[in-house]
């Protein structure tokens, strides 16, 4: 037994910890030594196996290349002695970010490939949830630490609603998960209504996290495609702030009124002017818009969360004060990244948020929307 787990006929006997931190956004990657392809539905074993045209579908029009095709893209000490990926091997994942870190649970949102073709896409999913919950959610978490999302593909929203209902009564599965870049449809489109549907019968928020190793041209900008990568990393605001006002303007808050929804890794800044002019166009054209029941920002304040990563590093006093004057404290989720090198380090960002919020950001907001229990197994060396 490694130096951080709890076995179950030591769990009556281990002392419990109040839960202080949860990380929104942990990234874990298969394992080579994982098996992952057998964890593919009947008859996509072989099929899902990586082809050359499929490693990357970054378009030849992007001249700087992502982190991914140049070189690894996690944080230099969060490679495991076992070899493999960054965040491939649980419990060196769990050393580094639940015992020297503090996290005292972890959202693991896997970065899963989406595809052109959309059956695969959803046998890729399907394969991703089964290696989730066996490595991730079984075999190593003694501890209890770690908590899974349910990856669906928006392309097929009936195959994605029997997935979630395939995953809804796993204890530790909290979420679910899809792209918000595929060419699919805008996040309001009543098609997506088998989706929500399912995850809010089940009380299972809706997270949403950019896949860095899509066809960067398919994303949602408005002036089309950029020429750079990091047009498109600066551009990731920009994406959900289109499918917020769609959330909004098309009506899915209102055809499900418990929906929760969370924007990850998009930052949060960009949210507060968005709302005004939401507001603003509503006010000016309501009579065009009479599903829309209430204010815009009303909708984005009771049923939409934020993760706080990544934070502007910029004068800290100035953002802490644009933060308090968001008057978002109950929308905020805090985020690492880890392990990636855009990670915000968690003393870091509490410098940049205001002081009063921190136990609402660190772990309130996370505990009460997920469902989160208010104590976790103690870890040795936490």
């Amino acid at each position: 037994m490694s130096t951080i787990e709890v076995s179950g006929s030591d769990r009556t006997r281990t002392k419990e910890v109040d839960v202080r931190w949860v990380d929104a956004d942990v990234h874990p990657l298969p394992h080579p030594g994982d098996g992952f392809l057998g964890y593919a539905p009947d008859g996509w074993r072989d099929r899902l196996a990586p082809r050359g045209h499929e490693i990357s579908g970054v378009s030849a029009r992007i001249l700087d290349q992502p982190e991914a095709n140049k070189a690894p893209t996690g944080k230099v000490d969060s490679y495991s002695p076992r070899g493999g990926p960054a965040c491939s091997d649980p419990q060196f994942a769990a050393q580094q970010l639940l015992v020297e870190t503090g996290m005292d649970i972890g959202i693991l949102l896997p970065m899963g490939r989406d595809h052109r073709n959309p059956d695969y896409e959803h046998a890729l999913k399907t394969t991703v949830n089964n290696w989730l919950a066996d490595i991730w959610l079984d075999q190593h978490n003694q501890h209890r630490r770690w908590r899974g999302s349910i990856s669906v593909t928006n392309r097929e929203p009936e195959l994605a609603a029997r997935e979630i209902e395939r995953w809804a009564g796993h204890p530790m599965m909290v979420q679910v998960l899809m792209s918000p870049q595929r060419p699919a449809y805008a996040f309001g489109d009543p098609k997506l209504d088998p989706i929500y549907e399912a995850a809010a019968r089940h009380r299972l928020p809706v997270a949403t996290h950019l896949m860095a190793n899509l066809p960067y041209e398919n994303s949602i900008k408005p002036v089309g495609v950029g020429g750079h990568f990091s047009d498109y990393i600066s551009a990731w605001g920009l994406i959900l702030a289109s499918h917020l006002m769609s959330l909004v303007f098309d009506g899915a808050f209102d055809r499900h009124p418990t929906l929760k929804v969370v924007f990850v890794e998009g930052g949060f800044l960009w949210v507060l002017p968005l709302m005004w002019r939401m507001d603003a166009i509503w006010e000016a054209r309501r009579s065009e818009l009479p599903w829309v029941k209430r204010r815009p920002s009303e909708y984005v304040r009771d049923q939409v969360y934020f993760t706080t990563q990544p934070l502007d590093d910029v004068d800290t006093r100035e953002e802490i004060a644009f933060t308090r004057w968001l008057d978002m404290a109950a929308n905020l989720i805090f985020a690492t990244d880890y392990p990636h090198w855009t990670y915000d380090d968690p003393k870091w960002a509490l410098r940049r948020l205001p002081k009063e919020l921190h136990p609402r950001i660190q772990h309130e907001n996370a505990t009460e929307l997920y469902g989160l229990p208010q104590t976790v197994p103690a870890l040795p060396g936490a």
